[in-house]
This record gives structure tokens, sequence and C-alpha cells, in this order.
């Protein structure tokens, strides 16, 4: 990772977004300024925020086996959406996101903040720091932190240590955003011109500070300590607690940065650093549409209610209308065509205009609903998978009669008496469609399936879930083995950071992928 100055690089593409032309100023040297007024740092921040989480996302969803394509490749510039050939690839955008985009420009306005004792912005840089830190660790594991940005081959922390870390950091700001210097922001306060999301109030923030620290605790879940599962349970409900929904807000238009990253007309931004969404090219996988959606291909009727709401079935050659869907990384049968398949932009998340959302109200409730059940309470449990449930049919504009329908199904809902984990799991996979924790998810449950035996209160988790087609033998020879991390940028890392991969035996070593997390099961 290689010490960059990158805030004024930031600012000078965002000076297209309407409505913030007024507060991003000119475009300067980078090389002749010595300070930048923190009002002009934190929308950067906020924005390369989402596309983080966007980022995150567009992954996760392949590797969730939620998305495939029409194609059937073992390698190809997209491992991730095909054969999981990594070590192909030159680029993550991820690791940059993290350490230039949102990392980098944190530390400036941090540094600006503290000068000027801007209390408020520096509980919320930290938080959106906080919030960085752990979506980087949890997809690439061991990574810089104490040492980030202090050399140009910086050491890297172990997991272990960046959890005590985010756990500690997480406490800290909780006091921080409880002074009174936070409160009042008499220094500098914010608008929406400057916090797109919440226009400044510290409030609505530190609930999502809460949301974080329950994400984090929820990896205690549930293999590394499950004895905390109350503890859980308690920050989840804390945080739901006049919980706001934190959603950055896209004005559309024909600038790069004014458009959702999961719209029709998204580009990469910056171009070669970021990935388009290409949901034009996208297919929706068996497991999603089967086993997720209770499609019936025979009848063509589903269980539920969110199916059409999440994409439009559309017309074949023949003019039947139907959902059409593949196994993942199978490739499309040579009469078929794309256009048949789903239109994936049909939904309320994938407009130029719509919303991205840092976390999710359904996705605090899930949390419950599992702390809860492996806490013993099946009835708490319930009933916040009802909520979580509910939350993200209204979300998705389902109307009220069939939430109910679905939910007063009781071979579709369970009740206290007959809930199992994987009830929790798979409406907690449905709910976290396109958002960053649904690979996160089956990665703690160890891809829990039907193949691989591996059960969980004598439960399969995700049931007729499999491996994707035509994996890259050469790494993914043996069944049941699961893409468990990502490899290190190879731009960054391999060049300037070899060292330290090497001492990792991280270095273009594809054993490296298989590797599980600290909160995943270990064999």
């Amino acid at each position: 990772m290689r010490k960059r100055n990158y805030i004024l690089i930031s600012l000078a593409f965002l000076m297209a977004f309407a409505g913030c032309d007024d507060f991003l100023g000119d475009n300067r040297d980078p090389d002749g300024v010595d300070k930048v007024p923190v009002n002009e740092i934190m929308p950067v921040v906020i924005f390369y925020t989402a596309l983080q989480n966007y980022d995150h996302s567009e992954y996760g969803t392949y590797l969730a086996q939620c998305l495939t394509t029409g194609g059937r490749s073992q390698t190809g510039s997209h491992a991730y959406r095909s054969g999981w050939e990594f070590l192909g690839m030159n680029r993550h955008p991820q690791w940059r996101r993290h350490f230039y985009d949102v990392g980098t420009n944190s530390k400036e306005l941090l540094r600006f903040a503290e000068e000027e004792n801007s209390v408020n912005y520096i509980a919320l840089t930290r938080l959106l720091r906080l919030l960085s830190v752990q979506q980087t660790t949890d997809v690439f594991g061991d990574m810089p932190l104490t040492d980030a940005y202090m050399s140009s081959s910086p050491k890297y922390d172990t997991q272990e240590s960046i959890y005590q870390w985010m756990r500690n950091e997480a406490e800290e700001l909780l006091k921080l955003f409880d002074s009174p210097d936070v409160s009042k922001a008499t220094n500098r306060p914010m608008g929406r011109n400057v916090d797109r999301v919440f226009a400044g109030d510290m409030v609505k923030w530190r609930q999502v500070l809460l949301a974080v620290k329950a994400r984090i605790m929820l990896r205690d879940l549930p293999n590394l300590n499950p004895g905390n599962a109350a503890a859980v349970l308690s920050a989840a409900e804390t945080a739901l607690s006049g919980w706001t929904d934190p959603r950055y807000k896209f004005d559309g238009g024909s600038s790069v940065e004014k458009n959702n990253m999961w719209g029709k007309n998204n580009k990469p931004v910056n171009s070669w650093e970021s990935r388009s969404n290409d949901l034009l090219a996208a297919i929706p996988s068996k497991f999603l549409i089967e086993v997720m959606m209770g499609f019936n291909p025979l009848t063509d009727e589903f269980d539920d209610p969110r199916l059409p709401y999440l994409m439009q079935a559309r017309a074949d050659d023949k003019g039947i209308v139907k959902y059409r869907y593949l196994e993942s990384n199978s490739g499309m049968p040579p009469t078929s065509k794309m256009e048949w398949y789903p239109d994936l932009y049909a939904s309320v998340l994938t407009t130029d205009t719509s919303t991205i959302t840092f976390i999710t109200r359904e996705e605090l409730h899930f949390i419950a609903a599992e702390a809860a059940f492996w806490a013993g309470d099946k009835s708490k449990a319930a009933g916040h998978l009802r909520e979580g449930t509910a939350s993200h049919m209204r979300r998705m504009g389902v109307p009220q009669v069939k939430i109910d329908g679905y939910l007063n199904d009781p071979d579709l809902v369970p009740g206290s008496s007959n809930i199992t984990i994987s009830h929790i799991m798979k409406e907690k996979y449905k709910a976290m469609y396109l958002q960053v924790e649904q690979w996160n998810d089956l990665r703690r449950y160890g891809y829990s399936n039907d193949q691989n035996g591996r059960k969980y209160d004598n439960t399969v988790v995700y049931p007729g879930l499999r491996r994707p087609h035509n994996l890259y033998t050469a790494y993914w020879a043996a069944e049941n083995q699961w893409i468990q991390r990502l490899n290190y940028d190879p731009e960054t890392e391999e060049k300037y950071n070899r060292e330290e991969l090497i001492r990792l035996d991280a270095f273009r070593n594809p054993e490296w992928l298989k590797k599980p997390m600290i909160w995943a099961p270990q064999n």
C-alpha cells in the first residue's frame, strides 16, 4: 500500500454533484494546498462510503450464488462471476476504496478537524472509518491498521487484533457521540450540502454506530463465541430503538457521481479503479429463484411476493413471459438470448436515483433474530424474523395484503415452536439482496448445504446451495472447497508490500483464498 495525497483528486471529480457545487470549491493543485476545510472533505468520505458499500455488494452477490451470468468460463477479468481464478485479476476496488478513498481522506479530515476542534466531524469520520475497516477485514482478513500510512510497506495486523481494535473503537466512539461537543456542533455544523445522509444529525448517526457495533459483535456467532448471543441481541435491539436508515441520496443525471451505482446509467467511478454493475448481463441463479423465492418451474408460481419487485419477467421469441434463471456459471443455452432473462433494473434498488443504504432496518432485525435464536429465546427470534421480513418487503414495495399473506402462512414463516436457524438465515439472505452482508453470512455458516453436510443445531442452513459449475480446476478440484476471502490487491500489494504477503503465505497462493476468516468454521 503506497502513501498518497489523494484528497484533492477526490474532490475534483465530485465537483459534478448536483447541489454540491457551492461547497466543493475549485479544482486545486494537490501539491500546493496545505489545508482543505473539513466541510469540503466530508462529502467525499461519505460518497466513498456509499461506493464502498456497492463494491462489496457487487462482488458478494455473485460469490453468494445470488446472481450469475450467461457465460461458463473458468477464467476471466471478473473471477467472482466465473470460476474463482482470482490470481489472474489485477485489481480489487474494495482495497483501494478503504485505504485510499475512505482512509486517506479520513486521515486528512481528522487532522484538520482536530486542529479546529470540530468534534462532530471527528466523530462521524471515525464512525465511517470504523465501518470501512469492518467491511475490508471481512473480505481480506489480516491487513494494515496500526502501521497504515506510516510507510510504503506497512505491516499487516492480524484479523484478531483488528477485531479487538474495532470493539474498542466502537466503545470510545459511543462516549464521543454522547459528548456535548458533538451534539451541539457549534463550531462547524453540517447541512445536507455536507452530509447527504442525515444532514449532520448526530443522534441518527449515533444509531448507525450502534448498528455497526452490533454487526461487529455478530461475528461471535455461531462459531467464535456463541455464549455472547445475549449481548449481540441487546446490541441489535438498542440500535433498532429510534432507528432511521442511513441512505445516501443520488440526484440522477449525466455525471457519473450523480447516479446510484446499481442504476442503469452507472459507470465505473474513475474508470479503472471501479466496476460497473453489469446487470444487463446478469442472470438470477437457480438458488435464488427456486430455493429462496419458492418458484415452481412446472406451474410458474412462487411463494415469495417479493420476486416481481426484485426483477421483472420477460418474454422470449415466442412471447412467453416467465422467470428464467441458470445454475451458477453453467452457461446460457445456445438458443437463448440475454433479453429473455429477467430485467434486474425493474427494482426500487436499481434506479439511477435509488439510495445506497449503509445498514438497513431489516439487517438489524435479522441480527437480533439470529442472536435470540442462539440465546434460546425462540419467541423473540420469531418476532424479529417477521419484522425483518416485513421491513424488506415494504422496502421493495410489496403491498401490505401480500405481506400479511406471506407472514401468516405457517408453511412459509415459522412460529416460536418450529423456527430453525435455516428459517432466519434464508430470510436474511433475501433481505440482503444487493447488500454487503449476504456473502459474509454464508461464510459465517460455512456454506452449510446438503452436499457438505455442515449443520447447525442439526439443521442444514442453506439447503439447495451448490458451488458454481466450471470452477477453475487448478485451484478448486476438491469437492466442497469454497471461496473464503479475496487475495490482496495485486496492483498495490504485490508490487509494494510483497514481503508481507510472503510472510503470510498469501503471495500468489490459491490456498490463501480457502483460508477461513476467524469468525468462520475452521475446517
